[in-house]
């Protein structure tokens, strides 16, 4: 069986909603997101605050090459009973690491978990910034089980 893995880095635009008073609910989760604009001083933002634009995206040390071979090597092919994709959202932290792994559109347990499983083994990240101040922000992933 072949893993197709595609990444990207999701941009919302809200253009009525005030970013800074913007939550994301998902299983119950709530979160504190904001758009760069709002960063203004940083003192009057929370730690804990999500960002869904940057001025420097999130990178994976040694690119998206680099990426795609440390999922190959990680994944366990053998759990893929069904063909399709497995939508993941992740915080890449301040520090680098990843947080808050979730499943936003399954495909069946053992590949959405398995899918999670190599999120989370996944070494630490360049961090997002804005003003050259390192920033939590959302990524999106989704992995194709071929």
């Amino acid at each position: 069986m072949t893993i197709l893995l595609i990444t990207k880095i999701s941009f919302l635009i809200f253009s009525s909603i005030p970013l800074n008073k913007l939550y994301i609910e998902k299983h119950n989760t709530q979160y504190n997101v904001a758009s760069a604009d709002t960063l203004k001083n940083p003192k009057d933002h929370p730690n804990d605050i999500i960002f869904i634009t940057v001025d420097k995206s999130p990178e994976y040390i040694g690119g998206p090459k680099e990426m795609y071979k440390f999922i190959s090597e990680n994944i366990n092919e053998a759990v893929a009973t069904k063909k399709g994709r497995v939508n993941l959202r992740f915080v890449i932290e301040k520090d680098g690491s990843i947080g808050d792994v979730e499943i936003m559109r399954g495909l069946c347990p053992p590949c959405d978990e398995e899918a999670k499983r190599v999120i989370k083994l996944m070494p630490k990240w360049t961090p997002a910034q804005i003003n050259h101040k390192n920033i939590r922000c959302f990524y999106h992933m989704p992995i194709v089980f071929k």
